[in-house]
């Protein structure tokens, strides 16, 4: 994954292929492992990983739609708001893998999902596009790998960052980037809200809309955000 800076965007780059293991590589390749059933109703999807060649398109200063992201945005359906992310890919996790809206293509049902879910809750669509729509352990080893965290355990980690989304929306899980627990009082009907996001020292992004995954303590809404509160994807 490279990142880079274009005029007023920010742009990254991935290769996007998951640096952990899954039943969904070939298996010449180093990070396979045989399937294995995580349960009743578990099936093993037909696709495979493949190579991409991802781009997202990041404003480094996002214009607020001036929405308010309500249950009648929020209704889990393909195509009944014009501020839906698209399908595919709409974001980047830490490790590199996409990040895909929470919207099912009609007749599938987003819930029935996680089933063909790798140990890492990621799959492959049809192309081999490796993505991600809820939690998953594989962002917050990197957290580990940089001695950020000791915990890379989805809600139990000192910090939980999973990605960005292309309009510029954090997704962060039971924390916040210092580690804090969030205040649900303004959450949204997607577990967002806006302040600045800082570590603690630093504030990296000044009043920035963010999302959180975290379905023990907030179950309100336990995928990606299906509503884009920021202007413009590229």
């Amino acid at each position: 994954m490279t990142v880079s800076v274009s005029g007023t965007n920010t742009l990254i780059n991935s290769d996007n292929l998951p640096p952990h293991e899954s039943w969904y590589y070939s298996d010449e390749h180093g990070n396979y492992i045989d399937w294995a059933s995580q349960g009743d109703g578990y099936y093993l999807n037909p696709n495979m990983i493949s190579t991409q060649d991802l781009t997202i398109s990041i404003p480094n200063e996002p214009t607020s739609r001036g929405l308010t992201i309500n249950g009648s945005l929020v209704d889990g359906e393909v195509g009944n708001s014009d501020y839906e992310y698209d399908m595919s890919t709409v974001g980047l996790a830490l490790d590199g893998c996409s990040l895909f809206n929470p919207l099912a293509a009609p007749g599938d049902d987003i819930e029935d999902e996680k089933y063909s879910f790798d140990l890492y809750s990621g799959h492959p669509e049809m192309t081999g596009n490796y993505h991600y729509h809820t939690t998953t352990k594989g962002p917050l080893e990197v957290l580990e790998h940089k001695g950020l965290i000791e915990t890379p355990v989805v809600g139990s980690a000192e910090i939980e960052l999973y990605g960005i989304m292309c309009d510029g929306t954090l997704i962060m899980g039971c924390t916040e980037l210092d580690g804090s627990t969030p205040d649900n009082s303004d959450f949204d009907s997607q577990n967002g809200h806006v302040h600045d996001i800082s570590d603690g020292t630093t504030v990296h992004f000044t009043n920035r809309y963010h999302t959180h995954i975290c379905t023990e303590t907030f179950p309100g809404h336990r995928f990606t955000p299906e509503i884009q509160y920021y202007e413009g994807c590229n």
